[in-house]
């Protein structure tokens, strides 16, 4: 099978700042799964039992620990909602999509210009949940991933492949010659997801807040549109892919084929 560019190079070393991640989910996550993108761990005066766990974790791995007053930590975190622990990492590692191909997943999810922080951490934490191959979202009019982003995903980012492509519809048009699927979700005019028999890869694609460009519509194979016999026109992002994903795992007929090829 062929591999494209995908056009998701990471940027040179310094253009993007250092992070600051507030929040024991957020904190704990990155140090169980990637301590070495962790550079310190501050945490507040007489901690809590998690924030003590922390620390003894941080300090395993080798990270430096810092104890510090309320204060400090708010200016670190810029908020007060930091529940006693901010660590220090590097800019947030995006990965290449070519190489998350390699393993073969069978379901990826595509947004399309989400711009608020909390649909995207919601996002990813769907992702993490239903054990998603990648999270694909364009460098441009859309969110990256933020601290406010990590914060709601819950720990989510660090176990999650995040993609950042130049060009989503560029991006959707050369999946589809690696054998996925696009599949837009739609309001409505779309296929009826309970009358849907999933093809074998596929790409969910969902629009942001404004919906999905043309472009990117025009690069979908096909749309599909979860009923909606209430009074509400459409679901949250999160929640409309997490009906999605789940829904297409139980046409197939089992987890273990969600994640890469049977």
């Amino acid at each position: 099978m062929k591999r494209h560019d995908f056009a998701n190079r990471r940027p040179p070393s310094g253009l993007e700042p250092p992070r600051r991640l507030y929040g024991p989910h957020a904190v704990e996550a990155w140090l169980r799964h990637h301590p070495e993108q962790v550079q310190a761990v501050h945490y507040e005066a007489h901690p809590s039992t998690r924030v003590r766990a922390l620390v003894r974790l941080a300090e395993v791995n080798g990270v430096v620990t810092r104890c510090g007053d309320a204060e400090t930590l708010t200016r670190l975190a810029a908020t007060r909602r930091h529940q006693g622990v901010v660590a220090e990492l590097g800019a947030f590692p995006y990965c290449e999509l070519a190489e998350v191909l390699t393993s073969s997943p069978r379901l990826l999810i595509a947004a399309d210009q989400l711009q608020d922080p909390h649909n995207l951490g919601a996002l990813l934490r769907t992702a993490a949940a239903v054990g998603i191959g990648a999270v694909v979202i364009p460098k441009d009019g859309a969110v990256g991933v933020t601290p406010a982003v990590e914060v709601a995903a819950a720990g989510a980012a660090a176990v999650v492949p995040v993609c950042r492509v130049t060009n989503l519809a560029r991006t959707l048009r050369a999946l589809r010659d690696e054998g996925y699927w696009i599949v837009g979700m739609s309001p409505r005019d779309g296929v009826d997801l309970y009358a849907l028999d999933p093809p074998a890869r596929i790409v969910v694609v969902l629009g942001g807040e404004d919906g999905m460009r043309p472009l990117v519509a025009k690069s979908c194979d096909l749309r599909v549109s979860i009923p909606m016999v209430g009074r509400a026109e459409s679901l949250n992002a999160s929640v409309a892919v997490a009906v999605m994903v789940y829904e297409v795992q139980r046409r197939w007929g089992s987890w273990a084929q969600l994640g890469r090829d049977a």
